[in-house]
């Protein structure tokens, strides 16, 4: 499993820190959540659901970090925008990708496969590779391919294609007067078209609605909008922040305890805990000291390992 530091403090274009160590914790919890899931099923059978809480931590941090930066133009925002996710991303990825080729060419008599996933996470695209070969998602193939993780990384990378654009175009990007609100109107648009197609999706194609990201985009989209509703409503902070951390968390526990065939409410369910989680979870709070890792580590999982697909 690949790591890379995202939690480096993120600085508006006035020098204040936007960088909250607990949501490296609430990071920490997700791949926790992961693990246990794929060591084994039965001891928290949706616990893959850390997949969807790294969504919507992906979108409220990429949306803190653009907030009140300053760029000359769109073209300087936009090439200040993918140079950032390049450097933060692709060194990691390269280095792992290389390594574990080298591996699987030594022990596996057979390693066509899982070579062709491992170069396309190169290009954020093994996620529609595993979405066209995933008619059978538990066969062995697709269990024991080490790349299969890294589709989350491709749902996030074809994420940063769209985002820049709503970013900029909205005026957010630009610190216009109604940039805000356009975004939040914007954004919240697609967010409800992708949660539908994501529902749909998930009863007629479970491999489009997991592994493609326009019925991810909600998940993410939901970090984006929590975002601004902190900003130009602080009420709705103010209001989320009086829910217990620690009750959210032991319902978020509770979700995942929940069987396969619920995986659609479950989906749900852990996507809205996790945005009053990071509303409410603050330092001096219980759960604060709870959650692991706090920032001190400043190291996050990036590629988690794959949701499972119920039979269709």
């Amino acid at each position: 499993m690949a790591v890379t530091g995202l939690g480096t403090p993120n600085t508006s274009g006035a020098g204040k820190s936007k960088y909250r160590p607990e949501i490296d914790g609430l990071r920490a919890f997700a791949v926790v959540a992961v693990i246990i899931n794929h060591f084994n099923k039965d001891l928290l059978p949706s616990g893959y659901l850390g997949v969807d809480i790294f969504f919507v931590i992906s979108g409220y941090v990429i949306t803190s970090s653009l907030a009140d930066r300053q760029s000359k133009n769109f073209l300087d925002f936009l090439t200040g925008f993918y140079e950032r996710r390049i450097k933060r991303l692709v060194p990691a990825l390269v280095v792992f990708v290389l390594i574990t080729s080298v591996l699987i060419c030594l022990f596996n008599p057979d390693p066509g496969v899982a070579l062709g996933l491992g170069w396309r996470s190169l290009f954020g695209i093994s996620n529609i590779n595993l979405y066209r070969a995933s008619t059978d998602y538990f066969a062995e193939s697709t269990e024991l391919n080490p790349f299969t993780h890294t589709w989350s990384l491709g749902v996030e990378e074809q994420f940063y294609l769209l985002f820049p654009f709503l970013i900029w175009f909205s005026g957010f990007g630009q610190q216009t007067a109604k940039g805000t609100r356009n975004l939040f109107f914007w954004v919240g648009a697609l967010t409800i078209a992708s949660l539908i197609g994501f529902i749909y999706l998930y009863q007629v194609n479970q491999p489009a609605a997991y592994f493609l990201m326009p019925s991810r985009f909600w998940e993410m989209a939901a970090g984006c909008l929590i975002f601004i509703g902190f900003q130009k409503r602080a009420r709705i902070e103010q209001a989320l922040e009086q829910v217990p951390p620690l009750l959210v968390v032991a319902a978020m526990v509770g979700v995942m305890f929940l069987q396969v065939s619920a995986a659609v409410p479950a989906t749900i369910g852990v996507v809205a805990l996790s945005v009053v989680l990071i509303a409410s979870l603050k330092k001096g709070t219980a759960a604060y000291k709870f959650v692991p890792i706090q920032g001190s580590g400043q190291l996050s999982v990036n590629f988690i390992p794959a949701e499972p697909l119920t039979a269709a």
